[in-house]
């Protein structure tokens, strides 16, 4: 048999994905440190058990607290 071949023609293939973007930049702040502890007019209007508590400088990483003994008459 004596025919003519005709060849197909083939599309090329698709092109691969691109890089993903470089990160982004991190910025961390350790923040500011103050050690001031002025307290001035804090006792005039305190009632029952006064505490003087402050909260900033050295004195905001101290654990404060309060005790307080009572004696009870029960049954009298």
């Amino acid at each position: 048999a004596s025919g003519a071949t005709t060849a197909g023609t083939a599309g090329g293939g698709m092109g691969g994905a691109g890089a993903g973007g470089a990160g982004g930049a991190a910025m961390v702040d350790a923040g500011t440190f103050n050690a001031s502890n002025a307290m001035s007019s804090v006792g005039q209007s305190a009632a029952g058990i006064m505490i003087a508590a402050q909260n900033s400088g050295i004195a905001a990483l101290i654990q404060q607290s309060v005790n307080v003994q009572s004696n009870l008459a029960v049954g009298r």
